[in-house]
């Protein structure tokens, strides 16, 4: 059975653009040095308060 973790980054605009307070590529490696993998990234830029969610996976314990 997979277990599933949500990690919810804030998303930040600018004049220029769209910016992340905090580098996702150093959020995956710290998540998959923990065992997970990493699934997908699902932007809510539209939203009132926008984010992207990082989704990850791994294996977990049948209950």
């Amino acid at each position: 059975m997979l277990e599933y973790s949500f990690v919810s980054m804030d998303v930040k605009r600018r004049r220029e653009g769209f910016y992340l307070d905090e580098d996702y590529r150093d959020i995956i490696r710290e998540r998959a040095a923990d065992g997970w993998e990493f699934v997908q990234a699902i932007s809510f830029e539209q939203h009132t308060n926008p984010r992207i969610d990082l989704v990850f996976s791994r294996k977990g314990e049948i209950q």
